[in-house]
């Protein structure tokens, strides 16, 4: 929480001591912002990915337990 805070009263001081006019320091913004959307966009799409691979991995372990392969969810777990 305090680094948020201090990039928060960062940005802030620079923003105040800028040289830049008010426009290109908006043009700024709105490209920072635009670029920070998208990587964040990227890595909500790879974390699902990732998260649906764990859920489907844990069904088949699961399947397999439940048919009898192998000693059950321990065995592979041990796999991993």
């Amino acid at each position: 929480m305090g680094l948020l805070i201090g990039f928060g009263v960062g940005v802030g001081l620079t923003l105040l001591f800028a040289p830049q006019s008010g426009e290109d320091t908006r043009d700024w913004i709105a490209l920072t912002s635009r670029r920070a959307r998208r990587r964040l966009r990227k890595t909500g799409r790879r974390s699902l990915e990732q998260v649906r691979d764990i859920l489907e991995w844990g069904q088949e372990s699961v399947s397999k337990a439940v048919r009898g392969r192998g000693n059950g969810p321990e065995t592979e777990l041990t796999e991993l």
